[in-house]
């Protein structure tokens, strides 16, 4: 008996002793299984790497910054309106002309820095004893209203204008100078262009 007891035993052995080697068996394959995963992943990132880096691209973050100077100035329009002394009419029988120039320059030689629109206005009281009119180089300039149309100053080359201003008198309706003693101004309004 002891015997068939031994024998049992021995049985008993050789059964878990091959249930223990399955299960040994078993978790050696998960265990490469698993250390296969690692190294086809570490093989995988290794071959994207060496790829990035020879492919001339980076992953990064990156920050630019632009500094832009910049200097303005305002433009610096120059009209100057050169005049004679004034003038006294004393008679009504002749026709006076009054000589003035405008230019786009002054007196250091500065020349303007934007091109200048302009017009030329008449002032005086309205009757009809008195007209005007009005000569750039010796040719006459439209007045509407005792005003020019707009004349233009260039930039960056200088320019003169030069202008006579003649005052007629109507002498069919008036007989002395005294009716008519007013004032007359030349003025200039300018815009840039």
């Amino acid at each position: 008996m002891i015997y068939e007891i031994k024998k049992i035993f021995s049985k008993l052995k050789k059964k878990k002793s091959l249930k223990s080697k399955e299960n040994t068996n078993k978790l050696l394959d998960i265990k490469t299984i698993k250390l296969k995963r690692r190294e086809k992943t570490l093989i995988a990132v290794t071959l994207m790497v060496m790829i990035l880096f020879f492919s001339g691209y980076s992953i990064g973050k990156g920050i630019n910054t632009t500094n832009i100077k910049t200097s303005a100035e305002v433009a610096k329009p120059i009209l100057v309106v050169e005049n004679n002394p004034a003038i006294d009419i004393r008679s009504i029988k002749e026709t006076k002309k009054y000589d003035f120039k405008i230019k786009n320059y002054n007196d250091k030689e500065e020349i303007t820095d934007v091109d200048l629109r302009y017009t030329i206005e008449i002032l005086s009281n309205k009757n009809d004893i008195v007209s005007f009119k009005i000569y750039k180089d010796d040719k006459e300039l439209i007045l509407k209203d005792n005003k020019t149309e707009e004349l233009l100053l260039s930039k960056d080359v200088k320019q003169e204008d030069n202008y006579k201003l003649e005052i007629i008198f109507d002498n069919t309706k008036i007989n002395n100078i005294e009716e008519i003693i007013q004032d007359v101004q030349i003025k200039v309004h300018s815009e840039q262009a």
